[in-house]
């Protein structure tokens, strides 16, 4: 169990990417340890750029976000370091094999991490049989599951996913929810942008963007 206390706040949240046109306006929510949050809204509606804010990508039109740890904010240069990310338009390093990528990410997050803890998270992923081949030469499923290995990687506090189930099979699928409900059980924080009704159904809190960008 956690024992940070966790705030992530929108204040009245706006993005324009030209001076008349807004894809988000006045999205506001709250987010804390054991909540997991659907970003939901049809293509186009803004799911994507909600969730590049919150993880500090993006900078907002209007108003702000706030990320807390045990009370204390956090600037948006070191967001990185308590969350998990995994997006389609996220790349990985594809020139190494799953075993050589982990140890970089390790080493640049500087966790320290064994051989049988990378085994360990390679069986978990389902990745075992690939574990010494290149992975430009995955499947766009088997890149996905890497690209979830590797946001769990460092145990982060948040999970920002977004259409993590993008390309994965039933097995793949079920893994993802199970990547969510640790989180959740563990007191962690999520954020899932998505439009699939079983996604969402394990979500306690919904941000609904269509026009209107109404909060839910």
């Amino acid at each position: 169990m956690r024992k940070v206390k966790i705030e992530i706040v929108g204040n009245n949240i706006s993005k324009a990417f030209t001076s008349n046109k807004y894809i988000l306006k006045s999205i506001s929510f709250e987010g804390q340890n054991k909540d997991i949050i659907g970003i939901c809204g049809p293509n186009g509606s803004g799911k994507s750029t909600l969730i590049k804010i919150i993880a500090g990508i993006n900078a907002t039109t209007k108003g702000s976000i706030i990320w807390k740890i045990d009370g204390k904010q956090i600037c948006k240069d070191d967001y990185f370091r308590y969350f998990g990310f995994v997006a389609p338009y996220l790349n990985i390093y594809e020139e190494f094999t799953p075993i050589e990528l982990i140890q970089v990410v390790a080493k640049i997050r500087r966790i320290h991490i064994s051989s049988s803890m990378i085994n360990e998270l390679i069986t978990k992923f389902y990745l075992e049989r690939h574990s010494n081949k290149f992975i430009r030469n995955f499947s766009s499923g088997m890149k996905q599951r890497m690209k979830l290995l590797l946001s769990v990687l460092h145990n982060p506090d948040v999970l920002i996913y977004d259409e993590p189930t993008t390309n994965l099979d039933d097995i793949g699928i079920n893994l993802v929810n199970q990547l969510i409900q640790e989180q959740v059980k563990n007191g962690g924080l999520v954020f899932l942008a998505s439009n699939n009704e079983a996604e969402l159904s394990m979500c306690n809190k919904k941000i609904f963007v269509q026009n209107s960008n109404k909060c839910l």
